[in-house]
């Protein structure tokens, strides 16, 4: 997927104003992880949630655009970004918790199934996974992109082996309820 390695289409998305921030997936991890918890950010894009799981935890941010990962290191030389695919997740560290905010989106069945699996193993004992998705059934195309929407049922489905659910449920990025986020434990 090379979508985000064309300027115009990182220029595009860096653009884009969602009506509502992830702030509320932020409070819910900042509440239900230690300050000082190691998390890996999968998909950082511009960097907004970066900036904000930054002032509680200690983050390593990923993403497979190597445009938006020199973006933010223009604004944050410091920052410990990584070039990672989230569907395997080449690395050989753990981390206390795993975040995304709309970065699985893209992904098939498959993929999502298999991304899971590896952060089942990326995952320190009983370490914290939050996710973001569009809420409901199929797929959809957009500008080059397909959008792979999700529900409760086929979430609790594909984490149900591996990951014990803290919280799932429903919240906003455009309009009222059109996203779904979940909150999941490793199982041991």
């Amino acid at each position: 997927m090379d979508y985000y390695e064309q300027e115009d289409n990182v220029e595009q998305y860096v653009k884009f104003t969602p009506s509502h921030d992830g702030a509320f997936l932020v409070d819910l991890l900042v509440a239900n992880l230690p300050a000082g918890s190691s998390v890996l950010e999968i998909g950082i894009g511009p960097g907004k949630d970066f900036e904000k799981l930054s002032r509680h935890f200690r983050m390593t941010g990923s993403d497979l655009s190597q445009r938006f990962l020199d973006r933010y290191r223009e604004h944050n030389a410091d920052a410990e970004l990584l070039r990672l695919d989230a569907r395997t997740l080449e690395i050989e560290r753990t981390f206390d918790g795993i975040f995304s905010n709309k970065a699985l989106i893209h992904m098939s069945g498959d993929e999502l199934r298999a991304s899971f699996a590896r952060q089942h193993e990326v995952l320190n004992d009983g370490g914290l996974m939050l996710h973001s998705f569009w809420h409901g059934t199929g797929e959809q195309e957009f500008g080059g992109l397909t959008l792979i929407y999700h529900n409760e049922y086929d979430l609790a489905e594909m984490l149900e082996g591996s990951f014990d659910i803290v919280e799932i449920g429903r919240h906003a990025k455009m309009d009222d309820d059109d996203s779904i986020y979940v909150l999941a434990r490793k199982k041991s």
